[in-house]
């Protein structure tokens, strides 16, 4: 019966493991803040910049100004408690966040396309995000 404890143990940390990794979180569109759009005249190839402290983040929005034209001011954010999301995707205008999903694997920002036509002068979408989260996977 001694012999049982060890594999007994192995397999209930195992399942004590697999229950702590299907716990997911929610986070609706309106708890989500989309603080602006812009345009990247760079262009776009469907990716997600992730920003966690205020350096990188000046330095992203600095890469945006135009010289010679009126630019946006930069936004300050507080990296204590968040971080900040900036999804290129050259039609983004013509979606809205549904909700962001987050569990110990993945995390997850549901777009639903609400337009048929879409603002081609914009292809930038900033959004705040909790802290916790370090990387984002777009499902459409």
């Amino acid at each position: 019966m001694k012999h049982y404890y060890p594999l007994i143990t192995l397999i209930s940390l195992f399942f004590i493991g697999c229950g702590q990794q299907k716990i997911l979180k929610t986070i609706s569109k309106n708890e989500l803040n989309v603080f602006r759009t812009a345009f990247d005249k760079k262009g776009c190839k469907n990716n997600i910049n992730i920003f966690t402290n205020k350096k990188d983040f000046d330095e992203f929005q600095k890469s945006l100004i135009i010289s010679g034209q009126r630019n946006a001011p930069l936004n300050i954010i507080d990296f204590s408690n968040k971080n900040v999301a900036v999804i290129c995707k050259e039609d983004i205008d013509r979606y809205e966040i549904l909700e962001l999903t987050s569990n110990s694997k993945k995390n997850i920002l549901k777009l639903n396309k609400n337009k048929d036509e879409a603002d081609m002068s914009v292809n930038l979408l900033f959004i705040e995000i909790p802290k916790e989260i370090n990387y984002l996977t777009l499902e459409y």
